[in-house]
């Protein structure tokens, strides 16, 4: 009996000794090398790197490289990220951590996988930021805009500035302040036009008062 006893006891550590070396991976993930620190949470949001489990998105939870954002319905994430960027998460968006492109002071690159998200960006530096989504591509050096993917289409506004937008069927265009462009999931780029302000309110509503 002591016997089956002892294994179940060394069965117990060796559970618990996985369980929090699977929480040390995530925390080391999530804390060290930060690429963007959440800043606010409205509702509920998830972060997760590949390989390990889901934290809920709380005030100063950092973001390294390949880190994803989900949020839920209803719920809103702000994030304060390297190069003074700023990123407003709408609800039902996924976003992720996509790699820091190579230069100077190596230009932050994030995916918006689906949903809306909102972008302040500052900086009198060579530096940028790129957003990718299913069919565009966004490159901004100082401006703001925004960027809503459903059913993998694209639309993009420029609220202030100029954003270089690139079409994965090859199409390119500069929006300056208050052009916006559809681009479908197969990468079929429309005209660009100044958007009417009730596309423009509906996106603020989308992003709240932070954007």
């Amino acid at each position: 009996m002591s016997g089956v006893v002892f294994s179940m006891f060394r069965m117990y550590l060796l559970v618990v000794a996985l369980y929090v070396v699977q929480i040390s991976s995530v925390s080391a993930q999530t804390n060290n090398a930060d690429v963007c620190v959440v800043e606010s949470v409205e509702g509920r949001a998830m972060v997760w790197v590949p390989g390990t489990r889901q934290l809920v998105a709380e005030i100063g939870l950092g973001l390294p490289l390949e880190a994803n954002l989900k949020t839920d319905d209803n719920a809103r994430v702000s994030l304060l990220c390297r190069n003074t960027l700023n990123v407003v998460v709408g609800a039902s968006t996924e976003i992720r951590v996509y790699k820091l492109v190579p230069g100077g002071r190596q230009p932050i690159a994030l995916r918006l996988l689906k949903g809306i998200a909102g972008f302040i960006f500052e900086s009198d530096e060579d530096d940028g930021v790129q957003v990718r989504t299913p069919s565009a591509v966004a490159a901004i050096r100082s401006t703001e805009w925004a960027m809503r993917v459903q059913n993998d289409s694209t639309a993009v506004f420029a609220r202030d500035g100029s954003v270089y937008v690139l079409a994965t069927g090859g199409d390119s265009v500069s929006l300056g302040p208050g052009d916006g462009i559809d681009i479908t999931a197969s990468g079929d780029m429309a005209t660009v036009v100044q958007w009417g302000q009730s596309r423009i309110d509906l996106f603020s509503e989308l992003l709240g008062p932070e954007w």
